[in-house]
């Protein structure tokens, strides 16, 4: 992947937060569909992604259900990806493939663009994860126990 961007990290960089938007948008979705279980209201929606996270996490695990072990194994895969987002991509001054912390500690990092590409294709990875567990696993047991709750 080097070649295609020659160095350059902006474009990759841009990937890494590209990426990071569908992957918070789909958390979105999951907190939605889990909404359904416990009310959030809008601001929820405005929660850093780690909350976010936190949150879902916390609903998932409230059911109870084996079958959602892999969608809550799946968000801590995912705030782990966030984490190493947010210390590349938040207080930090690129210069070349060198990030320079601006923060107290002002260690400086060497970043490539494979990397922050591996880095873009690991969050999308786990954006459509998420997708696929929501959608296939987690929607079949929010139907099961809303049709148990209305008999």
């Amino acid at each position: 992947m080097s070649s295609t961007y020659e160095g350059d990290i902006v474009r990759p960089l841009g990937l890494v937060t590209l990426y990071s938007g569908y992957a918070e948008l789909e958390i979105d979705e999951l907190l939605d569909s889990l909404s359904r279980i416990e009310e959030l209201d809008e601001k929820a929606l405005r929660w850093p992604v780690g909350q976010k996270i936190a949150k879902a996490k916390e609903i998932l695990v409230g059911l109870g259900s084996d079958a959602l072990r892999e969608l809550a194994e799946t968000l801590d895969e995912a705030l782990v990806l966030f984490d190493r987002r947010n210390a590349l991509v938040h207080g930090a001054i690129f210069s070349g493939t060198t990030v320079t912390k601006s923060r107290v500690s002002g260690r400086v990092q060497e970043v490539s663009a494979d990397a922050l590409t591996a880095l873009a294709r690991e969050i999308f990875s786990v954006k459509e994860h998420i997708s696929v567990k929501r959608q296939k696993t987690l929607e079949p047991v929010l139907a099961f126990l809303e049709k148990v709750e209305n008999k």
